[in-house]
């Protein structure tokens, strides 16, 4: 399969880089301690099941797939994938969690072999939207900036456990 490319840049305070760094630190101890938990932090942002959330949203033990980088002289969050990698489903969920101040954001990705070839991603309160066309994503994108304050629509905490299947 080809390397997939991702990258993002978020405008943030140090503080909201946290977040994201402390997903990673809590992945990062996950692999060597399974009783691993997430920093108290994240029970702001994800409540009192905060480990089985992040948990459920990664899609763990499947590897998150990006990394950051925070430069405090520009406020910018950057996030890259690691070696191709990032877990598709799951970077815009977790984003829709740690930054729904700063939404909607849009992202897009590409192959290594069709760098021309991109799909794009947009993450609002209440929908996230997937595209090929880059036009159209501009434009839904200031479409979805332009939406009066909605509330999150998107319930995607896992707050009970899944019924058995028989």
């Amino acid at each position: 399969m080809s390397a997939i490319h991702l990258a993002l840049d978020i405008p943030c305070t140090r503080d909201e880089a946290a977040r994201l760094f402390a997903v990673l630190i809590f992945l990062a101890q996950l692999e060597t301690d399974p009783d691993a938990k997430p920093g108290p932090e994240l029970d702001r942002v994800f409540g009192a099941n905060a480990r089985e959330a992040l948990l459920g949203i990664i899609g763990h033990p499947v590897p998150l797939g990006i990394d950051c980088r925070y430069d405090p002289e520009t406020g910018l969050l950057s996030l890259t994938d690691v070696e191709g990698r990032p877990n598709l489903a799951a970077v815009p969920v977790l984003l829709l969690w740690l930054y729904p101040d700063k939404l909607p954001l849009a992202y897009a990705v590409h192959t290594a072999r069709h760098p021309g070839h991109k799909v794009w991603t947009l993450i609002g309160l209440n929908r996230i939207e997937i595209t090929e066309d880059a036009a159209s994503a501009e434009t839904r994108l200031a479409a979805l900036r332009s939406e009066p304050g909605a509330a999150r629509r998107i319930d995607l905490l896992p707050t009970k456990p899944l019924p058995n299947g028989g």
